[in-house]
């Protein structure tokens, strides 16, 4: 089954405790484990509702099998039938902005994993929605008997940095935002699910939410 896999979570929140307490003028010291924890809270649901990588962290992309152009018109007229269906000459990653494109592999019915050289491809960390390019003349690897999940993996390392100065200063705010709701909530938080954003957290959020991009899968 193909999907996205957390290889390295991130650690470094986007907002410090001490930022957070300032912002709530929380000024004795008691609560601070609370509210670091609900920090780290807020990040995550803040990377649910928006698909984005908040700080660093390094993911894996596992295909089942090649992405593809599906019903394609060919030419005037004419179109694809579903079994004529070729293969992209890219894969486009979740969960942006991408700083680096570790590596891409492929892997046997034995599970001997292969790594596609580097040289093969571009790493286009620059477009909105990162990809994996295939460089001109240049084919995705394949072998007689790939295994029949994840025979693809693609590693990569998201998120816009490890500071808040290097994130996106409304994300900040609604990070702090949520977690001031939490705190002042805290009943919520075992119940909370990651749509559950309250409206001016989810305004200023709502430029950043990530829609989902056809072609990303090949099934």
């Amino acid at each position: 089954m193909s999907g996205l896999v957390i290889h390295t979570a991130w650690t470094t929140s986007a907002v410090a405790t001490s930022d957070q307490k300032s912002f709530m003028r929380v000024e004795f010291n008691d609560d601070d484990t609370l509210i670091g924890e609900l920090i780290k809270v807020a990040q995550n649901n803040v990377e649910a509702y928006t698909g984005r990588a908040i700080t660093q962290q390094t993911l894996q992309l596992f295909l089942d099998r090649l992405p593809y152009y599906r019903d394609e018109k060919l030419r005037e007229g004419v179109y694809t039938a579903p079994d004529l269906n070729y293969s992209a000459d890219y894969i486009v990653l979740p969960k942006p902005p991408v700083a680096s494109i570790t590596h891409v592999k492929y892997y046997a019915n034995d599970n001997t994993a292969s790594t596609f050289a580097a040289s093969n491809y571009f790493s286009d960390v620059d477009s909105t929605s990162a990809r994996v390019v295939l460089k001109n003349g240049v084919s995705w690897p394949t072998l007689t008997e790939l295994r029949q999940g994840n025979a693809y993996e693609v590693q990569y390392v998201a998120g816009y940095g490890n500071s808040a100065s290097d994130v996106p200063t409304p994300i900040i705010q609604a990070i702090k935002l949520l977690t001031t709701h939490l705190y002042e909530n805290r009943e919520m938080v075992t119940s909370m699910s990651a749509n559950a954003i309250p409206y001016t957290v989810g305004q200023l959020l709502q430029p950043y939410r990530v829609t989902r991009l056809n072609n990303i899968l090949g099934g």
